[in-house]
């Protein structure tokens, strides 16, 4: 017994040696507590030395049989860890509670694959007809430009300065222009994104349908 701890007493692994040291300690009243110092050895006594109280604690009974563990406090490592392993949980609940809500309704769309290629299909084929008509109107205004540049031209090369209102005319198409642009590279987008969806989809639908490609 160490004159520093007057309560401590060293414990081996062998339960014969424990029994009388641990004894004497329940016999000197308080719980037997049992930890390890900085060389790991593990010490018992009634009271935990201020500088192992933040260690793993073992609470005995006067058998000498652990009846409760006392775990030491999380480091802001372990504990950011938690936080990040609890977020991470949470995420992958909502994604899959997310998935279910999509099969559903995925299920509940459509019987059978066929109904969902021609749904796919029509859609697709829609799109392209809405892309089609952009399309047209965006050449519309091209060969109404190239007119208006070209009577503009004819100011010009007669001497003249072509009128405020051609000009205005001239820029104003090129605003329609680029504003058509704009719509046709906005609608070829819808158009890849649609498709690629419905294409999930159909590769989402055989799978809950055990349908083999």
């Amino acid at each position: 017994m160490s004159v520093k701890h007057n309560t401590i007493l060293l414990c081996v692994a062998l339960a014969s040696t424990l029994s009388l040291p641990l004894a004497q300690a329940a016999s000197s009243g308080g719980t037997i507590k049992c930890w390890r110092n900085d060389l790991g050895i593990r010490e018992c006594g009634n009271v935990v030395p201020p500088e192992y109280s933040q260690r793993r604690i073992e609470v005995l009974n006067d058998r000498g049989l652990v009846i409760d563990v006392i775990e030491p406090p999380k480091t802001k490592e372990q504990l950011e860890k938690e936080r990040e392993q609890a977020q991470l949980h949470k995420a992958e609940e909502a994604a899959r509670k997310e998935q279910e809500r999509r099969d559903a309704i995925l299920l509940n769309s459509y019987t059978t694959e066929r109904d969902l290629i021609i749904a796919r299909d029509t859609n697709i084929k829609a799109a392209q007809g809405q892309l089609d008509i952009a399309e047209g109107n965006l050449k519309l205004l091209q060969n109404s430009l190239a007119d208006l540049e070209n009577r503009a031209g004819n100011y010009e090369r007669s001497g003249g300065k072509p009128p405020k209102k051609l000009i205005d005319e001239i820029e104003k198409t090129k605003q329609q222009i680029a504003d058509k642009e704009k719509v046709i590279e906005k609608r070829k987008e819808e158009k890849a994104v649609m498709e690629q969806r419905f294409n999930k989809d159909l590769a989402r639908f055989r799978k809950l349908k055990g349908i083999k490609d």
